[in-house]
C-alpha cells in the first residue's frame, strides 16, 4: 500500500496536489487527459521527483529514510523509452539486471519467454520494431521482482496481440503486489483493473474501486438503431460511438432519459463510465459549480 498526504507539486500552468490518497495492492488505472499530471504523479511515485511539499509512504517507509531500499522495490517504465540500442536483448536483460544486482540467468529466461522475446534474445535492439522494445522495456522493469510498478502508457506502439499479452501478465502479476498504470484505452483494461484513479488537471475527481467507477453514474447508457436523421439531430456532447449498418446508424450515447424510440438502455463499460464523467464534469464546470 502507498500513502500520499498533502502533497504538492508545480507543473506548468498549475500544480499536482492531493490532499490524501492510499493506493491499495492491485491494478490501478491512472486516467486523465494529456497534461492532467499523470506522469509527474508516476515520477513522484518511482522517487524520479520527490515532492515540494508532502509526504509518499511505501508501507510506512519514505524515500527520505529508506532510498536505496524503496528503490529496490520500484520498477518503471516511462513513457519514453531509450534502450542500448546495440546491446541484444539477453545481454541488455543481464547488463540491467547485474546494475540492479539481481542477475539470475533463470530470471531473465523466464521474462524472455513470458513476453515472448526468446526468438529475439540475441538480435539487436535497433533492428526491432517499437512494439518489441515495449516489451522489452517492460521486462526490464521487473527483474527484481519489484513489490511496487508504475507504468506510463505501457501499451503504446504494441499490436492488439502483444497488448493482450502484456495486460494478461500485468493483470497476474498485480496480486499482492502494487501496480499503476496510466493508460487512455480502459476498455482492454476491463477484465484486469481493480481500480481506478482520475486526475484533471493535478487533482484527484475520483479514486475507487473498477466496480464504483462504471456505477452511480449521472447519466445513462444507451445504444441501438437509429436513422441518420436522428443522429444529425443528437447532440455530438452526448454521442460516444456511431456505425453506419444496412438497416440504419448503430449508436451509443448517454442521456438521462431514452433519446430515442427503439434505443435500450446500456451496461456502461469503462470507457463509457469515463465519457460520462468528463461530460458530466463539463457541465458543472460551464455552469460554475467549480471554482
Amino acid at each position: 500500500m502507498i500513502t500520499l498526504e498533502n502533497v504538492h507539486q508545480p507543473l506548468d500552468g498549475f500544480a499536482l496536489h492531493i490532499g490524501r490518497l492510499r493506493i491499495n495492492p492491485g491494478l490501478t488505472l491512472l486516467v486523465g487527459a494529456n497534461g492532467a499530471g499523470k506522469t509527474t504523479l508516476l515520477e513522484l511515485l518511482a522517487t524520479l521527483q520527490m515532492p515540494r511539499r508532502g509526504t509518499i509512504l511505501y508501507r510506512q517507509r519514505s524515500a527520505g529514510d529508506d532510498l536505496p531500499l524503496l528503490r529496490s522495490q520500484i520498477g518503471y517504465v516511462p513513457a519514453e523509452i531509450e534502450l542500448y540500442e546495440e546491446m541484444t536483448v539477453y545481454r541488455l536483460l543481464a547488463y540491467l539486471a547485474e546494475l540492479k544486482g539481481v542477475y539470475r540467468a533463470e530470471r531473465i529466461d523466464g521474462l524472455l519467454r513470458d513476453f515472448r522475446l526468446d526468438e529475439y534474445r540475441n538480435v539487436k535492439i535497433r533492428r526491432l520494431s517499437l512494439g518489441i522494445r515495449r516489451r522489452i522495456a517492460i521486462a526490464q522493469s521487473l527483474l527484481a521482482a519489484p513489490y511496487f510498478l508504475f507504468l506510463d502508457e505501457p501499451m503504446n506502439a504494441m499490436d492488439s496481440a502483444e497488448r493482450k499479452m502484456a495486460i494478461s501478465y500485468l493483470s497476474r502479476y498485480a496480486a499482492g503486489k502494487t501496480v499503476v498504470a496510466a493508460v487512455h484505452e480502459l476498455n482492454e483494461w476491463e477484465a484486469a483493473a481493480d481500480h481506478v484513479l482520475w486526475l484533471d488537471r493535478g487533482g484527484i475527481r475520483f479514486e475507487g474501486e473498477r466496480a464504483q467507477w462504471t456505477s452511480n453514474l449521472p447519466l445513462n447508457v444507451w445504444e441501438g438503431m437509429i436513422s441518420t436523421d436522428d443522429l444529425a439531430r443528437c447532440p455530438e456532447q452526448n454521442l460516444i460511438f456511431f456505425r453506419e449498418k444496412p438497416e440504419g446508424m448503430y449508436v451509443r450515447l448517454v442521456g438521462k432519459n431514452r433519446p430515442f424510440p427503439g434505443l435500450t438502455a446500456a451496461e456502461p463499460s469503462m470507457e463509457d463510465a469515463y465519457f460520462v464523467r468528463r461530460r458530466s464534469r463539463s457541465n458543472k464546470e460551464a455552469a460554475g459549480e467549480f471554482r
